[in-house]
């Protein structure tokens, strides 16, 4: 992969779009369209939907780890056998899924506080969740097919997703316009992964040998896949912690707080997935990158060979996070600046202050935190690719689960909504100096040179 840096962070970003965007686009229109009602619904029902994506993070991340490794060692027979589980085993998960959450509907919603609310938001939330269980299947393919796409290619993988987002938007904007409801905004996600994922299986059959991505044979063997679910484990338990807080912290908030508090951080959910964006594609770029680096200092002939492959690696980490540092401060300079004007077209009209106001706060939070965000996702990345697995699981609780909720809590507690608002803050510092321990105990040393974060012992 020998793509400029900012056109592989391009690339990334396409890659996940389906996931990082479509909370975005839902958001949106449905906050437009039906208003605190819908957002709170669509809020309400987020968990269990961040949860399914916690399966999906499992299998593409997973997935897109070894493939690289065996993308950068040239062992084609390896890439095509964890490929092809890969796109297997995705599919048979998100059907079991969607079954047990068919079957399993009434408590589920129970569980989510969906049948406590008043009469219009439960039905809301009821349409929403129906209505996103043929989305489970359709976006699981997409998302592995996207990791794929990316290695080798990037045109067929951009011409995916302006299928995609050509029918998601224009398919919004229809139901917005002439025929406002929870159902036609949710149903418009199945149609647009269903016309991408058309797009792919056409693309395949015209390319047919020549494609690497191509879904090619079906293979249920569990030794192809496990070490894509093992790699891809920090990953899920990542998004499984963030349903776990989302859950959390919408009790939380109605309790300590108000409704509108909580529809203000539902604004801030979606308004996040553009920053969120740029950090998955610097996600992707540091697992391509360093995944095909270590794959050629595990095929390294001679000591001498491997010392070079590991300079190579110490380089190429010292590049992207001098790259992820200062795009990070740009880019959280921008979401300060713009946080106002960008909540502002969320509502449709005049709309409780308290909802703005803490929208506002938890953006300027998160951009503010951002830095540290981008510094701890480049260190999970690396601990998946060296195989440091416990490591990436203890930053994945601390960052996805136990700090946010923690600091959120207490300072929520001491300072209000303020505090709670500025809690993301102090959960990334801490995640931060977490990283920095676990680095210190691998090397035995605080750590000072680039070398140092090498966890040679891994290698």
């Amino acid at each position: 992969m020998n793509d400029n840096k900012f056109v592989i962070i391009f690339c990334a970003m396409i890659a996940e779009m389906d996931l990082a965007v479509n909370n975005l686009i839902n958001t949106f229109f449905i906050s437009r369209g039906l208003g605190d009602n819908g957002t709170a619904a669509y809020q309400i029902v987020a968990p269990c939907f961040m949860l399914v994506c916690a399966f999906i993070a499992l299998m593409y991340n997973g997935v897109q780890a070894v493939c690289s490794k065996d993308y950068g060692s040239d062992d084609k027979e390896k890439f095509n056998c964890h490929k092809n589980s890969g796109y297997t085993w995705t599919i048979l998960i998100m059907i079991t899924l969607s079954i047990l959450f068919f079957v399993f509907k009434s408590p589920i919603l129970d569980i989510l506080g969906a049948n406590d609310s008043d009469a219009v938001v439960s039905e809301l939330c009821s349409e929403c969740y129906l209505m996103f269980l043929p989305c489970f299947v359709l976006q699981g393919f997409f998302s592995i097919a996207s990791c794929l796409l990316f290695l080798n290619e990037k045109k067929a993988l951009l011409i995916a997703n302006v299928v995609l987002y050509t029918f998601l938007i224009s398919g919004n904007y229809i139901v917005l316009n002439y025929a406002v409801s929870m159902t036609g905004f949710i149903a418009v996600n199945a149609v647009g992964e269903a016309a991408a994922d058309v797009f792919l299986i056409l693309y395949w059959m015209i390319k047919r040998k020549e494609s690497v991505s191509a879904f090619t044979a079906i293979r249920l063997a569990t030794r192809d896949v496990k070490e894509a679910i093992l790699t891809g484990l920090p990953d899920f338990m990542e998004y499984a912690f963030a349903a776990a807080l989302s859950l959390l912290l919408n009790l939380y908030m109605l309790a300590r707080f108000s409704s509108s508090v909580l529809a203000g951080f539902g604004v801030f959910e979606a308004v996040e997935n553009i920053p969120e964006l740029i950090c998955v594609g610097f996600c992707f770029l540091f697992t391509s990158a360093f995944g095909i680096k270590v794959g050629r200092i595990m095929k390294a002939y001679n000591p001498e060979q491997k010392e070079i492959t590991k300079k190579d690696l110490g380089d190429q980490i010292m590049s992207i996070t001098r790259l992820g540092i200062i795009s990070a401060l740009i880019i959280s300079a921008i979401m300060i600046i713009i946080s106002r004007p960008v909540v502002a077209l969320f509502f449709k009209g005049s709309s409780d202050q308290e909802t703005i106001n803490s929208a506002i706060l938890i953006i300027i939070s998160y951009s503010i935190g951002f830095v540290f965000y981008i510094l701890n996702s480049e260190f999970v990345c690396y601990y998946k690719v060296v195989k440091a697995l416990w490591q990436a699981h203890i930053i994945f609780f601390v960052e996805a689960l136990a700090f946010p909720l923690m600091s959120r809590i207490i300072l929520g507690e001491l300072l209000g909504v303020v505090g709670f608002c500025f809690g993301g803050v102090l959960a990334e510092v801490m995640t931060f100096v977490i990283n920095i321990c676990i680095v210190w105990k691998s090397c035995g040393h605080f750590p000072k040179r680039i070398n140092d974060f090498l966890m040679e012992k891994y290698l």
